[in-house]
């Protein structure tokens, strides 16, 4: 993302660093670069998108959820996202666990504007998630 000042345009952008131990997912490593310099207070600032996907009675359904790294994630999400998919999570952005899931699923970070650190069960920031 491009951002205008006063003096120049600058260019921002998430570097996701995630690791998955065993069922949760921590992203306390990631940071904002600012033109080519890191800046970890400015990922804690950042909102992005998770989108949990799973396919349920031969169709693919997904559900978004918009995390901030310092506040937990809401009761009202985590009911929606159970009913929806049948995936029970608990914590905040900077760290997550998936405490149930009915069936096969992915998680997929956002990708508009980020990059991914690669690590082997994170592709391009995708976690997949086998019964």
């Amino acid at each position: 993302m491009k951002v205008k000042t006063k003096n120049a345009p600058y260019l921002l952008e998430r570097i996701f660093k995630i690791r998955r131990i065993e069922n949760t997912i921590d992203l306390s490593n990631s940071f904002s670069v600012v033109n080519k310099k890191e800046f970890p207070a400015l990922f804690e600032a950042e909102i992005y998108k998770v989108t949990f996907s799973t396919k349920k009675h031969g169709k693919t359904k997904s559900y978004d959820l918009f995390m901030s790294y310092n506040e937990l994630i809401c009761d009202e999400e985590i009911d929606n996202l159970k009913e929806s998919l049948g995936i029970v999570i608990t914590g905040d952005g900077s760290q997550f666990k998936i405490l149930d899931y009915e069936a096969d699923f992915t998680i997929q970070f956002d990708q508009e504007n980020s990059s991914f650190i690669a690590i082997d069960e994170v592709k391009n920031g995708m976690i997949s998630f086998r019964k």
